[in-house]
């Protein structure tokens, strides 16, 4: 058989592993920063994010492109709502 076509065989399960190790990791990082995030700084509503991002694509999609940069008068907001 060629090496090139694999016929639907499944990868090495360390590949597989590491693959739902990445997915999970990309799914927690956009949810946590969803979850911290001012609304302000989410380009878009943040409850069609929080969906989007519940799937690897949509995470990695959110972490590139749904953030803005704060500013420093949002950050500054933010830091004094997380102190107080």
């Amino acid at each position: 058989m060629n090496q090139a076509n694999h016929g639907g065989q499944r990868p090495p399960p360390v590949q597989m592993a590491i693959g739902w190790i990445v997915a999970a990791l990309l799914i927690f990082l956009a949810q946590r920063d969803l979850r911290r995030r001012p609304p302000e700084a989410v380009r878009g509503p943040v409850a069609v994010w929080r969906v989007v991002a519940g799937i690897p694509p949509g995470a990695l999609a959110y972490l590139i492109f749904g953030r803005r940069r704060m500013s420093s008068d949002v950050a500054d907001v933010v830091v004094a709502e997380a102190a107080g």
